[in-house]
């Protein structure tokens, strides 16, 4: 897995190292007001996640897993990260989290076509899907501008999709 570079941002295979400037970002309670999840419960838990994520594969070796943390050309300081979950059958599903003090710069649109280019051009992948909570506006024009259609949630051929969530693809092109 190989480091990307935009105009303006890095995007650097995930390390173990990035947990600890990722700890505080992570831990704003502003980021999940629209996803399931919670702020990781200590350095340390986080540090185990990254460690896991490190390996670029689940255990029994069924998903590939692409992890990027998104960071300014000029600095270490860690703004977000971006990921894709590869499945067997060569789709994909897809996430960013940027911390709220980078939101509405145009970041986020910047790092995900980056990573989509690469996804669709170095590891073949077919078809990608997102999930956006109904609510999420940002979210929903990000990947609305990025390609994504909304579909419906019995499409998703990777597990259950919330109630409260809108289920997006995009497909390579032709």
């Amino acid at each position: 897995m190989k480091q990307l570079i935009t105009t303006r941002l890095r995007l650097v295979p995930l390390r173990v190292e990035h947990a600890e400037a990722m700890f505080p970002l992570l831990s704003d309670p502003r980021i999940y007001e629209f996803i399931q999840d919670e702020p990781p419960a200590s350095l340390e838990c986080l540090q185990e996640r990254y460690r896991r994520h490190e390996t670029r594969h689940s255990p029994d070796g069924t998903e590939q897993w692409l992890n990027w943390i998104i960071q300014p050309l000029e600095s270490d300081a860690c703004m977000g990260f971006i990921q894709a979950t590869i499945h067997t059958t060569m789709t994909a599903d897809f996430a960013f989290v940027l911390g709220p003090s980078y939101w509405g710069r145009g970041l986020a649109h910047e790092a995900a076509v980056c990573a989509l280019h690469t996804l669709f051009t170095e590891h073949a992948i077919s078809s990608l899907f997102a999930m956006a909570d109904k609510r999420n506006i940002r979210s929903i024009s990000l990947l609305t501008r990025l390609g994504f259609q909304h579909v419906e949630r019995a499409n998703h051929p990777h597990g259950a999709v919330l109630p409260s969530d809108h289920l997006f693809q995009l497909n390579r092109s032709a």
